[in-house]
């Protein structure tokens, strides 16, 4: 009996631990409050719950294939808090960072991101443990900080990096974490 539990150990459960520390299951998310620059996204607009934003990446993503346009970083805007907003009524842009001279052709959209301060959570791992941390992150710094989450956030995820901006609030004092 001893041995079988010394064999399932070996043979299971490290194998399953080692993988889900390879995806980030252990990692925690870095914060920071920051200057960003300005920032040019081509989007599609999404309706519905969040769960379904890869899907529209994808129909972005498959424009920009063939438009013969190369896309830099995922990038969506969250205009909705899931926590107080119906599933059917969440809004959000998905797509992905351009360069400045790119044209595009409908029915793709194109927005800027003017210069904002923000605060910044920032985590290597896998998007299934990702935002969870991240946005954890920032929740409780809202909360240990006296003020709510504040919206859109900008979800960025590029090489198994992701970063979430919320913007800074108006007239709040950079406080520490």
């Amino acid at each position: 009996m001893k041995k079988n539990i010394i064999y399932f150990i070996l043979v299971f459960l490290c194998p399953v631990i080692l993988t889900l520390a390879w995806w980030g299951l252990f990692s925690s998310p870095s914060l920071d409050i920051r200057e960003e620059g300005k920032v040019r996204y081509v989007y599609l607009d999404s309706r519905g719950p969040y769960a379904k934003l890869q899907e529209k990446r994808n129909e972005v993503l498959y424009e920009l294939k063939k438009q013969g346009i190369l896309p830099g970083a995922s990038i969506t805007l969250l205009m909705t808090d899931p926590r107080t907003t119906e599933p059917d009524n969440l809004l959000a842009r998905t797509g992905y960072i351009i360069d400045k001279e790119t044209n595009l052709s409908p029915p793709l959209k194109y927005a800027e991101l003017d210069p904002r301060k923000v605060l910044v959570a920032t985590i290597k791992a896998h998007p299934l443990f990702a935002y969870g941390k991240a946005y954890g992150a920032i929740l409780a710094y809202c909360q240990k900080n006296g003020f709510k989450l504040q919206l859109p956030t900008v979800e960025m995820y590029n090489k198994s990096i992701l970063s979430v901006e919320m913007p800074f609030p108006i007239g709040k004092e950079e406080i520490t974490s």
